[in-house]
């Protein structure tokens, strides 16, 4: 039996949006979700949560809800 899995990722989108940052896409590509969401959170004015959400990790560093 497979199984897959129920996650929903908006990764692969984001590696090939000509509008998302060369810096975003390469940190993408080597895995670095949390320094993504990062990049993100500067060049789009995303909160921590925003942008753990995007990527599915936890972006947010000391619970903080804010901007890193």
């Amino acid at each position: 039996m497979r199984r897959f899995s129920t996650g929903f990722s908006l990764v692969p989108l984001l590696l090939v949006d000509e509008d998302i940052s060369a810096d975003v896409r390469q940190a993408l590509r080597e895995h670095r979700l949390r320094d993504a969401a990062r990049l993100l959170m500067r060049q789009y004015a995303l909160s921590c949560i925003e942008a753990g959400n995007l990527l599915n990790v936890t972006a947010c560093e000391d619970n903080n809800a804010e901007s890193i």
